[in-house]
């Protein structure tokens, strides 16, 4: 197997983990939003389901997490990449492209005059 190949196959299984995390985040947020509707539309006590949503609440935290190791892994394969001769290759990702490094990055809301 090629440099190029092996790469390609290391970088599209990155960004198909990065999706399913991504993915699982939403499923998890619309199972709490699904919870509290049904709660709410039945009238029922916050007690009834309070584990359950601390479990739920909980492996979003936990897929955040996961996240954000993702994240990180993806830069360290970047950087690895020109170890490996693949400094100057672009690999075909996901049809969404990465932000630009150079952007601003939000820091929080601004206060008004």
């Amino acid at each position: 197997m090629q440099r190029r190949e092996y790469g390609q196959k290391l970088a599209t299984a990155l960004f198909e983990t990065e999706d399913a995390i991504d993915a699982a985040l939403e499923k998890a947020a619309h199972l709490i939003a699904a919870m509290s509707s049904i709660r709410r539309e039945n009238n029922l006590s916050a007690v009834l389901g309070s584990h359950a949503m601390t479990g739920v609440t909980g492996s979003v935290r936990a897929l955040g997490k996961a996240r954000d190791q993702i994240v990180a892994a993806h830069h360290a394969l970047q950087a690895a990449a020109p170890q490996v001769g693949l400094g100057n290759t672009i690999m075909q990702g996901t049809g969404v492209g990465k932000p630009e490094e150079s952007l601003p990055r939000p820091t929080g809301l601004k206060v008004a005059a």
